[in-house]
Order: structure tokens, then C-alpha cells, then sequence
């Protein structure tokens, strides 16, 4: 990220772009297809299909959220829809957290801080 000092004359036309400008690099870095990725891979497999109900839903233009199950994702092997994915992430009294989806936020986090912030400078 370079620096750069604004002019007092630069100013006010730097402010107005801002909202916008945030938007769109919020709507760049927040293609989270690395993310998805990683999760996945970080995700334990029985069937995989779990794994494959990994995705991104945009929530607003600033608000994405990494998921996993439900949303007519089935279970091939048992005809059922996914639910299954909160205990697996969260664990339950008979099995370990196995946090798949905050461990890829966790990876991801900085890289996605930092493409906002260059897509943000004037």
C-alpha cells in the first residue's frame, strides 16, 4: 500500500468518492472463492458433502457470509438435507469442534483487509 498526502483542495472530492469507493472494494475482496476453498479443504470428509455445501451468500453490498449445509444441500449417501453442519463446526458433547469455516476466515482475514484498504486509497 503506497501513502499519499492529500491537498486541502483534494479533499472534499476525496470524501465524496469514498462510500463508493468502499462498495466497490468491499464487492472485490469480498469474492471469497479462495476462502471457500480453503474451508473446504480444512472441512473433515466422510461423503464430502459437507464440504461441497461450502459457499458464499451475500447478504448487502458490504456483507457476505461463509456457510455450510442446509439450503437443499442433501447428503448423498442418506437421501437427507445437510443440518449437521453447526455440530461438526461447533461440536457437541460427544465430539470436538472441528471449525472449518472460522479457521479459512481466520487465514483469510488479513489478505481481505489489506485489498480493501488498497482498493480504498485515493
Amino acid at each position: 500500500m503506497r501513502e499519499r498526502t492529500l491537498g486541502i483542495g483534494e479533499l472534499p472530492e476525496a470524501i465524496s468518492v469514498l462510500p463508493s469507493r468502499i462498495e466497490e472494494a468491499a464487492g472485490e475482496a469480498l469474492d471469497m472463492e479462495e476462502m471457500v476453498g480453503i474451508a473446504r479443504s480444512l472441512c473433515p470428509v466422510d461423503t464430502g458433502a459437507l464440504a461441497g455445501s461450502i459457499r458464499v451468500e451475500r447478504l448487502s453490498p458490504l456483507e457476505m457470509a461463509l456457510t455450510a449445509g442446509g439450503a437443499g444441500f442433501v447428503n448423498p449417501r442418506t437421501g437427507r438435507v445437510i443440518d449437521y453442519a453447526e455440530a461438526v463446526h461447533d461440536g457437541t458433547s460427544k465430539r470436538p469442534a472441528r471449525p472449518f469455516l472460522r479457521q479459512a476466515l481466520m487465514i483469510e482475514s488479513p489478505r481481505l483487509a489489506s485489498e480493501m484498504l488498497e482498493g480504498v486509497e485515493p
